[in-house]
């Protein structure tokens, strides 16, 4: 049977969408192939499409997209689209949560508990030294020397990457930056209409998909603020809008669980970024981080008679 030929694989067993296209990807030919390219290359981009849309993309006619997911065992583009979807959605689901795949190899250790927990940490350091091999020096030097130096600095993030803009945010202002962050779509778009450009507004987004965080960079860009993001997808959105892109790198991708192991990646970059802000700017900020520290130090330092309030 040709690839290009429809087989039945419906069922419990049957493979994802993209499990199904790159098993037939190399049966496809002419016009099928370029919209099986086109599909490859960037799914979310072409997730929800229309057909024409995806015609257009590809360079085929309609009726090419539909003689493509017929070959895919689809009964036409809306059950391919329906199936693409959800796929797509399972793999976000599980990027945000937790490495799913993880939990159904088998035990490599002492087993149980333990041994998931030792398979994971494993998982994020692979991805701090994927990621540390992989920066790119001239944006990870560019983007230190900005929030060194510019006026106002604003973060954005949302979900998961919220925190992470909280604990930038903290490291920043302890050196004297003019910091702030949010997490909230309507104040993101107010507190980049308050900026002026040489101001920078960086965005944090494991998935570079984040609606409220693209759209605000976007809307940074527009009145010409410079913009910045953190982010595990190199092909998303976010890093078409800004300026300046880091990529979280792991080999996970391929796994599934890329977005998982970058949020500890993340974090070890950021804190890494801000230690070299902190030391771009020197001199007397080093001062006065030592006696802030000292402020800070004596305000949660537990009291010897804590037992006993009165």
């Amino acid at each position: 049977m040709s690839p290009d030929t429809p087989h039945d694989v419906t069922g419990a067993d049957a493979p994802s969408c993209l499990e199904r296209l790159r098993t037939a990807r190399p049966g496809l030919t002419g016009a099928r192939a370029r919209v099986a390219d086109t599909v490859l290359a960037d799914p979310w981009k072409v997730r929800g499409v229309a057909i024409q849309v995806l015609a257009q993309a590809a360079g085929v006619s309609e009726n090419a997209v539909s003689r493509f997911t017929h070959a895919l065992s689809y009964s036409g583009y809306r059950e391919f689209a329906q199936a693409l979807s959800l796929d797509l959605g399972k793999t976000l689901g599980f990027y945000h949560s937790h490495p799913v795949e993880l939990t159904l190899e088998a035990p490599t250790g002492i087993g149980g508990a333990v041994d998931l927990i030792q398979r994971v940490m494993a998982l994020e350091v692979e991805c701090m030294q994927d990621t540390l091999a992989n920066l790119s020096e001239p944006a990870l030097r560019h983007l230190v020397d900005r929030l060194a130096t510019a006026p106002s600095v604003l973060l954005i993030g949302t979900g998961t990457a919220a925190p992470l803009c909280q604990m930038l945010c903290y490291r920043l202002a302890s050196v004297g930056i003019a910091v702030t962050w949010t997490a909230d779509p309507m104040m993101m778009l107010a507190q980049v209409a308050r900026l002026r450009p040489g101001d920078l507004v960086l965005g944090i987004s494991y998935s570079g998909r984040s609606r409220d965080s693209v759209q605000a960079l976007q809307y940074a860009s527009d009145h010409n603020i410079e913009t910045a993001g953190l982010t595990a997808n190199p092909q998303s959105p976010l890093s078409e809008v800004v300026e300046t892109s880091l990529t979280i790198f792991s080999s996970a991708v391929s796994r599934g669980a890329a977005q998982f192991s970058a949020r500890v990646a993340g974090l070890a970059l950021l804190e890494a970024i801000a230690t070299a802000v902190s030391e771009t700017r020197g001199g007397p900020t080093f001062a006065a981080l030592d006696e802030l520290g000292g402020s800070q130090e004596r305000l949660n330092d537990l009291p010897t008679d804590w037992r006993n309030p009165s």
